[in-house]
């Protein structure tokens, strides 16, 4: 208890008292504002996007710290660097890298926030059997993974052969929603290759594990990456323009790949060790989105 107290006593005092005036004393150092030395001192990148963010967060000016609220996603990015430009009294003529610098880091900041709504309406969209473009969609995955075989009927225990649990999909996508159900099918459609290439090893006598059911895991898994920001190193990496929901179809791709690489590797004894699995995978993704440099795709990815 006492512990915790003193942490909490230290955070306030750092926080209000301490960094305001180490912030003061580099300004009148240095004659720039953090966010100014953040854009000299870090190239394009995950540690600049989130050291800018972290400024954003920790500012006492009501309208810079607006800009990150988590609802507000709205943000016009050139009309709101040129008023941070106003505030801070940066000279665009004197630091002319600045406006473009800060402005990429704010885009990718509130395109990630863009992403985490876009991503929970799809996952609380449910699979609807009334719904024609979803039943389409789903005959679809099925013809994508099993081109040479046909489905008797919509309702089938065929399903289990692309690892569903029984002869309705729908039933399994109650936890992820469209999301679980529409990254499926974009593994299959834009990887048809490598997404045959998973459900033929899946398919294993002795490692096989149940290919669409493990799909929605990692949807899940996905989803809490996104939902607790520790995708941002994957995301800031990767281009100098916010994250869209192919960019995360395209992390779900990957880590589909990989899973399916380490289960190999671990040589379960049976599909009851799938949960220590997952968690021992999940954290292993954790630890190297810790790495500031980290992107989670092949090297070969355009």
């Amino acid at each position: 208890m006492w512990s915790e107290l003193w942490s909490n006593l230290w955070s306030s005092i750092f926080f209000s008292i301490l960094r305001p005036m180490l912030k003061w004393i580099l300004r009148r150092v240095t004659g720039k504002c953090e966010l100014l030395r953040i854009t000299y001192e870090e190239n394009h990148g995950s540690q600049r996007t989130k050291r800018i963010e972290k400024s954003l967060k920790l500012s006492h000016q009501p309208f810079i710290k607006q800009l990150i609220l988590p609802e507000n996603v709205d943000v016009e990015v050139t009309e709101a660097t040129k008023e941070i430009m106003k505030i801070k009294d940066i000279v665009p003529e004197v630091h002319s890298r600045f406006s473009s610098s800060f402005s990429c880091c704010l885009s990718q900041v509130v395109g990630y926030k863009k992403l985490q709504n876009e991503v929970e309406l799809m996952r609380t969209t449910p699979y609807s059997s009334d719904n024609i473009h979803h039943e389409n969609k789903l005959l679809q995955l099925w013809n994508l993974l099993m081109p040479d075989t046909k489905l008797e009927s919509r309702i089938s225990r065929q399903w289990t052969d692309i690892g569903f649990q029984g002869e309705d999909p729908k039933t399994d996508f109650r936890g992820m929603g469209m999301l679980g159900f529409n990254q499926l099918l974009y593994f299959s459609e834009n990887y048809t290759k490598e997404a045959r290439n998973v459900l033929s090893q899946s398919h294993h006598p002795q490692y096989g594990y149940s290919y669409a059911i493990v799909g929605i895991n990692l949807t899940s898994m996905i989803y809490t990456l996104l939902k607790g920001g520790k995708l941002r190193t994957h995301f800031y990496n990767l281009k100098q323009a916010p994250a869209t929901i192919q960019d995360l179809h395209d992390v779900y791709c990957y880590l589909f790949q990989e899973f399916n690489k380490f289960w190999f590797r671990e040589k379960p004894k049976d599909i009851m060790e799938f949960g220590r699995l997952r968690d021992k995978f999940h954290k292993q993704i954790i630890e190297r989105l810790r790495e500031p440099r980290t992107i989670l795709q092949y090297n070969n990815k355009d």
